[in-house]
């Protein structure tokens, strides 16, 4: 996975993500979402030759930044618990 910051603020931070799609952005949006600290996060990706972008604003003086980091460690640790889950049926 290839990112590149495109614009970076106090409490707002976009992101371009080479190579992605839906499956990714989506659930890292929905997972951002559930941060109380999260205004809004969301993703634009309107064409396939172009790469979506992933905009995050925080409220609270919480670094957009940091808040990207927690939703992807959430991702990740709910995907190890399935694993481990399946492995032990």
């Amino acid at each position: 996975m290839d990112i590149k910051i495109i614009e970076l603020e106090a409490d707002k931070v976009r992101i371009s993500f080479a190579g992605e799609t839906h499956t990714y952005l989506n659930a890292l949006t929905n997972q951002m979402l559930a941060d109380p600290s999260v205004d809004v996060a969301s993703y634009d990706f309107r064409y396939t030759f172009v790469d979506p972008t992933l905009l995050v604003t925080t409220k609270d003086g919480t670094d957009p930044v940091a808040a990207i980091i927690r939703g992807a460690e959430a991702i990740a640790a709910d995907c190890t618990d399935l694993l481990a889950q399946i492995e032990h049926q």
